[in-house]
């Protein structure tokens, strides 16, 4: 499982409109489109908010 952490970290990243996503892993990759960036930041969005639902859940559960 990711940790929490992780999942924010991630999150922060896909919010700042700066954060180029080319120059974090490989330079060597294709150059990305406005529309594709925004799609892929989307995604991320989307993904670490279920991820981060899924933690609470857990956490909350455990209180029980």
């Amino acid at each position: 499982m990711i940790s929490e952490k992780t999942l924010r970290r991630w999150r922060k990243a896909s919010l700042d409109p700066l954060y180029n996503v080319n120059s974090v892993e490989n330079p060597t990759t294709t150059s990305l489109s406005i529309s594709h960036f925004q799609e892929l930041h989307e995604r991320i969005l989307r993904m670490t908010q279920e991820l981060l639902d899924q933690h609470l859940i857990r956490k909350v559960g455990n209180l029980w």
